[in-house]
């Protein structure tokens, strides 16, 4: 096999290989191209080209998500390692498996004025599991380092590590290599919960009248959510989800959070908050809930999974078990139980309630985002893999039931705007037999056009951008859309969709009412001859949006009254 003539560098090429590191996507550069050379002539290595760092990461990042394995990033020194930043704090605070391999100028070039250079060691140093530089070729201690650098990869949690790599020239050498000895990774174990620690789990929980289970965002996990569904069987306990959480459909969790607390009356509160939290998965959207937990005085609260950071997210002051939520819940099933309330029962009918008052609403609504998001979401296929855009359009995502079949997506771990479509075009790269819908607010859109700068991108991705002359998040959450400057400032210089579509190959459709909307769903599923993604741009500009999703919760809130 003919690779670089850097034996170091081939050597990690082939370890990438023995530890099953076999995804890149490489952003070219100078001094880079060793690491190029020795990724690119390996036969077992898949390579990705995305010239934009920025856009290159949270594609990495999709396509990690979508594969369930780590993926690794490639660039040349410089300003360019500092494009993956946002991609890389994502991945930390969701604890996604990704990898930098940064070419840098040897030690002795850095701060002397010398071209593309920077200091570039611990430059993640607050969003980074592990920062590591590579040896040199002659150094002892090559092979430790490689090896440390695959055990803290597959080391739970899960997060982004960095590996810097000095290079001196020449780099466009080659040679022949007929392969190298194995480089194995130090596998860690997971956590198990000690015989003490089960039963004072089990004796609080079996004391809590009141007790709250709350889900964030997670993948499927069918176990999991058997062991939810037995759980769900005591009225005394509340199970909260959002779509995010992928759990899917069952007749005791409530699935619309921001709604259902919609229904609960001021002089009722106190009724619905919980003696025990039980917190798993990752982030929670709804702001709401919070506010709503973080003034609760819970007894007991307890954080379970294996994450990077111990956060307090309802400042309840939990216990942290740093264990899978399917062990620890096994626990808690363990045994018969004695129904000390009906606080589960009593989430759920509001939950009802809340759920018949939206219907009821959405029958005879004017279009609007609310009402385009009804109509989009009925019109998904079946087991499509549904993205959504941070801001308003996830919010919007959440006043909905899930489907069974769809599996939910979202960069809600730092919830930016700024790689939205990069992540799902990600994903859809890694599973190119299922469909992948992207559902995108306009400045998202804009904002990570370069997504589709992206010639590995196919026809399994469809990307709906509502455009409601931007910024609609701002005309939701107090503060903005009082503001003097909301005009000039939370909203954006209009830009054109079908600009974008024309410049990147992309296949581009418009719908300006209900009417066009339905009728634009089987020419935007239907296969098109460029093989490339189609874009729905649905213009909801003109439309009282706002005014209209006030209507909505306020159709909910009247229940209190009733």
């Amino acid at each position: 096999m003919q690779s670089t003539d850097k034996e170091h560098i081939a050597l990690l090429a082939d370890a990438c290989v023995q530890n099953n590191l076999k995804h890149l996507v490489i952003s070219p550069g100078s001094r880079n191209a060793p690491l190029i050379t020795a990724f690119e002539s390996h036969p077992e290595i898949n390579t990705y080209l995305i010239h934009d760092e920025r856009v290159a990461g949270f594609t990495a990042l999709g396509l990690s998500e979508s594969l369930g394995e780590a993926v690794a990033l490639c660039c040349t020194s410089g300003t360019a390692l500092l494009n993956y930043s946002p991609a890389l704090a994502e991945a930390y605070y969701r604890e996604l498996p990704l990898v930098v391999f940064s070419a840098d100028r040897p030690s002795e070039l850095i701060d002397q004025g010398d071209g593309q250079t920077m200091r570039q060691s611990e430059v993640y140093s607050n969003f980074i599991k592990r920062s590591l530089n590579l040896p040199s070729q002659d150094d002892a201690n090559l092979s430790s380092a490689i090896s440390d650098l695959f055990t803290e990869i597959s080391a739970h949690p899960y997060g982004p590590v960095h590996l810097n790599i000095p290079l001196a020239e020449p780099l466009y050498g080659v040679k022949d290599y007929s392969g190298f000895e194995k480089v194995q990774s130090q596998s860690k174990e997971h956590l198990q919960l000690s015989t003490d620690q089960k039963e004072t789990i089990k004796n609080s929980w079996n004391l809590a009248k009141k007790k709250l289970v709350i889900v964030g965002q997670m993948g499927v996990d069918k176990a999991l959510e058997q062991q939810l569904v037995n759980l769900s069987e005591d009225p005394s306990v509340a199970i909260l989800v959002e779509n995010t959480s992928n759990i899917q459909h069952f007749p005791r969790v409530i699935h619309s959070i921001d709604r259902t607390l919609e229904a609960i009356g001021e002089i009722e509160k106190g009724n619905f908050h919980p003696d025990l939290i039980l917190s798993i998965g990752g982030a929670i959207i709804s702001k709401r809930i919070k506010a709503f937990l973080r003034t609760s005085e819970a007894a007991t609260s307890w954080r379970v999974g294996e994450f990077n950071l111990n956060e307090d997210t309802y400042q309840s002051n939990p216990d942290h078990y740093k264990v899978s939520p399917f062990s620890f819940i096994s626990v808690l099933n363990e045994g018969d139980y004695l129904p000390l309330s009906n606080f589960g029962g009593a989430w759920k009918q509001k939950d009802l309630m809340a759920n018949e008052a939206h219907f009821d609403f959405l029958r005879s609504t004017a279009f609007s985002d609310l009402k385009a998001f009804e109509v989009i979401l009925d019109s998904i296929p079946e087991s499509a893999n549904l993205h959504m855009g941070n801001s308003s359009v996830v919010r919007y995502c959440q006043l909905f039931n899930p489907v069974r079949s769809t599996k939910y997506f979202s960069n809600r771990g730092v919830s930016g705007i700024d790689g939205c479509s990069s992540t799902a075009a990600g994903y859809s790269m890694g599973n190119p037999n299922e469909l992948n819908v992207l559902i995108s607010g306009d400045i998202s859109f804009f904002y990570d056009s370069n997504a589709f700068w992206n010639q590995s991108l196919k026809d399994n991705l469809r990307v709906i951008v509502i455009k409601n002359g931007g910024g609609g998040i701002f005309q939701i959450i107090d503060g903005p859309k009082n503001s003097k400057h909301s005009e000039t400032f939370f909203a954006p210089f209009e830009a054109s969709v079908k600009g974008v579509c024309d410049t990147y190959n992309l296949n581009y459709l418009l719908a300006r009412n209900e009417e066009e909307l339905n009728s634009s769903f089987e020419k935007l599923f239907e296969i098109h001859e460029n093989g490339r993604p189609v874009i729905l741009e649905v213009d909801t500009s003109d439309c009282d949006n706002d005014g209209i999703l006030k209507g909505y919760f306020n159709s909910i809130s009247n229940l209190k009254k009733t």
